[in-house]
């Protein structure tokens, strides 16, 4: 509960809040004229003082406050003790705390040597106080907030939808906090969440690789193993040619080398050219020889077809030349022999020279066309290099491509999860959600006769509520769902340690709202905070408020300041 509000400047008297109803009220004053005016009178502005005392950002309708060097001092129930927290509206990053030893342990803890406590301590300390919540401030955007239940309870703002606190809360955020006020694992909006902006992130990296969008950053797998298997044969051509690449001294000295043996082939070739002739030559007459008829053996003959013979002389004579023409043909068969064998193994001797010359040559030949100079070899590292490094670009985004897939798969596999376990949470605490959405239904009923309905079911984004009045559309309507639904979490507060005990309303709650149905309100949360022994604060306009409600003792007894629109500086006792 909220026990008192106190300030520095003696303009300012302090409130004093009570347990059960509470409420500041512009007045109009007897004496007052057509000049004077309720509004600007403070209402809202002490709101927000308590409100900056519980961790708010400074309003700039305070600001000139600032300057002046205001102080207030907000006291509270906190950790078992009524603990008083000041905070300078000039200098308002650290609060000053005043308490007993019953809080002593927890307080004492985020003091730092002048006794003061950071802003976020300060928040965290009531995150854990007012609502239990024993998390600290976590490295992301998706966290649930104190500040943020604390604006579930303390509505200076009334919005049109009053599961948000305002008109443009994510999804996630009212999801989580209203979860959280309602008993629920909120964790699980706060996991879908992040679940899926990763799936909104790989939607769009997907959407921008098949469009084009980010061309040589995101490619199709496709595209990126036909590209990886071309680099591949660079990079694989260029290592084979260094492999076999040798450093060159003296190419001149090969390539002369290299001419030289050529020129000696050449020779060797017209030598083994003229010796194959000869040898052709050769064989055509030893076969000839082979042919051949005895010239004596024709003679005789002929000489006997002529009837004619030779004499003894001339016999002996021809014998004589038949021997001499045989010894002469068989001196020719053993030269032309001796001639073959010899031209034959010269041509082998010649053919096993021509084929070491041509080895040694096309050595030569293969050194200069596979080397260089060092210039080269390094000309030639640097293109393996870079062959090498667009081969290992291509792997790197095949390998993002893949674990893109994969990660997107994971993604949508928890979220899946994800949605189970809150359809699980969702059906074990089914009961005690039927049973606020029953209080909630009897509250609408009993401001307007007509149903209402607090309805809670599991969709993408992890929980979501929905409240509605049936048959019935209007502003009035709205604020009172408002207030039904602010009271209803009040009303399951003995349940669990998810509130504070205490719900602050402004004025902006009730505007537009029939006087009946305001008359019902004040009334029903009267009712709601006095039985549970809870605190309920309003500010409002005394002409806004029934005059059946201004008789009743319960409403005069809760009045804990009344503010005349004659009264010099209004609330503050000061103009600003």
């Amino acid at each position: 509960m909220l026990r008192r509000i106190s300030s520095n400047k003696a303009s300012f008297r302090e409130i004093i809040f009570q347990p059960g109803f509470n409420i500041i009220v512009a007045e109009r004053s007897p004496e007052a004229t057509e000049k004077h005016s309720r509004n600007a009178r403070g209402k809202t502005t002490i709101l927000q003082i308590i409100n900056y005392c519980l961790g708010s950002n400074l309003p700039s309708s305070l600001r000139p406050l600032a300057d002046d060097d205001w102080v207030f001092t907000l006291t509270l129930d906190l950790f078992g003790d009524q603990v008083s927290v000041t905070r300078s509206l000039k200098s308002g990053s650290r609060v000053s705390p005043t308490y007993s030893q019953i809080s002593a342990p927890v307080i004492e803890t985020y003091l730092d040597e002048n006794g003061t406590i950071s802003v976020n301590d300060w928040k965290f300390l009531l995150g854990l106080g007012l609502f239990g919540l024993d998390v600290e401030q976590e490295d992301s955007n998706y966290r649930i907030s104190p500040r943020t239940l604390i604006s579930y309870i303390f509505r200076i703002d009334a919005v049109k939808d009053p599961l948000k606190i305002i008109a443009q809360q994510p999804a996630w955020s009212w999801r989580a906090h209203v979860a959280f006020l309602l008993g629920l694992d909120w964790r699980l909006v706060r996991d879908l969440a992040k679940l899926n902006k990763e799936s909104d992130t790989f939607q769009a990296l997907q959407y921008a690789t098949s469009e084009q969008l980010l061309p040589g950053v995101l490619r199709k797998e496709p595209d990126l193993l036909l590209e990886r298997t071309q680099r591949q044969r660079i990079v694989d051509e260029v290592r084979s040619r260094l492999d076999g690449f040798r450093v060159i001294d003296d190419p001149d000295e090969l390539i002369n080398r290299a001419d030289a043996l050529t020129e000696q082939l050449r020779e060797l070739r017209n030598e083994s050219l003229v010796d194959r002739r000869l040898l052709d030559l050769y064989r055509g007459s030893l076969e000839e020889d082979d042919d051949d008829t005895s010239a004596v053996e024709d003679v005789s003959v002929i000489y006997e077809e002529m009837g004619l013979a030779f004499t003894s002389v001339a016999m002996r004579r021809l014998e004589d030349v038949e021997a001499f023409h045989a010894k002469l043909i068989a001196n020719r068969r053993n030269f032309l022999q001796d001639e073959i064998e010899r031209l034959t193994q010269v041509e082998r001797d010649r053919s096993q020279r021509m084929q070491r010359l041509t080895e040694e040559r096309n050595a030569s030949m293969a050194v200069l066309q596979s080397g260089g100079a060092l210039e080269e070899l390094q000309s030639l590292n640097e293109e393996l290099n870079e062959a090498t490094s667009r081969l290992a670009e291509v792997e790197a985004a095949l390998n993002n491509a893949r674990q893109l897939a994969v990660a997107d798969e994971d993604s949508r596999l928890r979220k899946a999860q994800k949605r189970q376990d809150a359809g699980h949470e969702l059906a074990t605490n089914r009961g005690h959600l039927d049973q606020v959405a029953a209080r909630f239904d009897s509250m609408m009923m009993r401001l307007y006769g007509k149903s209402g309905v607090l309805s809670a079911e599991v969709d993408e984004w992890g929980y979501k509520f929905s409240l509605k009045v049936s048959g019935v559309s209007s502003t009035g309507v709205t604020r009172m769902q408002l207030l039904c639904f602010d009271l209803t979490l009040l009303a399951e507060n003995p349940s669990w340690t998810r509130h504070p005990n205490f719900l602050v309303h402004d004025s902006s709650v009730f505007d537009g709202v029939d006087p009946r149905q305001v008359e019902a309100g004040l009334t029903l949360a009267n009712e709601i905070v006095t039985n549970l022994g809870a605190q309920y604060i309003c500010a409002m306009n005394s002409n806004d408020v029934p005059d059946d409600i201004q008789k009743q003792q319960w409403y005069i007894n809760g009045v804990r300041r009344t503010v005349f629109d004659t009264d010099e500086g209004g609330i503050l006792g000061v103009s600003f």
